[in-house]
């Protein structure tokens, strides 16, 4: 479906799960303002439940909360589903930043919401389990939130069960034979950097605070650290762009990401990469709430700028056609990436 040349005539026509897609399909400012005309014109109360809670989405990724909020209420009772409680969660925690709001009120809001997300998930390995538990440990919820954890039993449990269980995955991945030995013949007989990277990737914490990241890396050489981070690079740019990059937990890797670019001889990338960086002042920080914040910001100062900002950087990465990679500098220096296991060494 082309959302370039839709039209209410045509829209009208779609299934409801085609509907959705539709405003799955949206990336670009213009097509989010044709699709909401769209929709507009069509009237609001004429959607289902599911396609207002997915244009909440699209209200929510476009940073008009209010305008979320607005949607998430038009749906019907027996619509609102542990989805659409995750989404509105997601409206109040954003609204909680929002100098013209109170922070208390709209962050209790969130943790109550997603309490219900995950009361009414379809069962206990939902994945909107997960998205709660991981917006609550962005940052500002979290404290509000381990300020009473027993107000919010379900979110208590699986918050301190997560929280727990990293720290225990972090502990047996450091002290415990969970991977064998990357010897230097191994490295030069990798065809691919994910023959080599696994004890690295399955260790290295970039889910917390900075210092937790550096010290979970510390057992590893600094060029090994370095390949986490291209690879992390590489996988959310193409996945969903620079914005998903900085937006995510891997956004705590981009200095390392540039510093692997420029150890590795990957200049080209480099200078991409260099330039989106001087767009938003040649630094970004290491804290996720931060950098969403950041990133809102910039939306709502220098719209059309920001994305096409973004679209050429993205574009590069999608479009490059050169021989760059991590690999030609792997093979030359293979005793930096060789893994022994602790309890192996002498």
């Amino acid at each position: 479906m082309d959302i370039n040349t839709i039209t209410l005539e045509t829209f009208i026509t779609l299934n409801e799960s085609e509907k959705v897609q539709c405003l799955k399909d949206i990336k670009h400012n213009f097509q989010f303002e044709k699709v909401i005309e769209i929709l507009l014109e069509l009237g609001l109360e004429n959607l289902s439940g599911l396609v207002l809670s997915e244009l909440a989405k699209v209200y929510n990724n476009w940073s008009q909360f209010e305008e979320a909020k607005r949607v998430l209420e038009m749906v019907s009772e027996e619509d609102r589903d542990a989805i659409w409680y995750y989404r509105n969660g997601f409206t109040h925690w954003r609204l909680s930043s929002d100098p013209n709001k109170d922070f208390e009120t709209e962050a209790n809001q969130a943790l109550d919401l997603l309490e219900n997300a995950i009361k009414n998930a379809d069962s206990p390995t939902s994945p909107v389990i997960e998205w709660c538990i991981e917006l609550v440990k962005v940052g500002s919820l979290k404290e509000v939130f381990e300020g009473k954890p027993t107000d919010y039993p379900l979110l208590q449990k699986y918050y301190f069960e997560d929280v727990n269980e990293t720290n225990q995955e972090m502990k047996t991945a450091q002290n415990k034979k969970l991977y064998k030995n990357i010897k230097i013949e191994d490295v030069q007989n990798a065809e691919d950097s994910w023959d080599i990277i696994k004890p690295v990737y399955e260790t290295v914490n970039i889910y917390n605070t900075y210092k937790d990241y550096l010290d979970s890396a510390k057992i590893f050489t600094l060029e090994q650290r370095y390949l986490l981070a291209i690879i992390w690079y590489f996988i959310e740019v193409n996945n969903g762009g620079h914005y998903q990059f900085f937006d995510n937990s891997t956004g705590i890797v981009w200095k390392d990401t540039l510093k692997g670019f420029e150890l590795f001889g990957m200049k080209e990338h480099a200078s991409n990469f260099k330039n989106l960086l001087a767009y938003f002042g040649g630094t970004i920080s290491f804290v996720r709430e931060e950098r969403t914040e950041l990133l809102t910001q910039m939306e709502e100062e220098y719209g059309d700028d920001f994305y096409q900002k973004l679209d050429e950087a993205d574009d590069f990465v999608y479009d490059y056609d050169g021989n760059e990679n991590e690999l030609s500098f792997i093979k030359k220096n293979p005793e930096k990436f060789v893994f022994q296991r602790s309890s192996d060494k002498s």
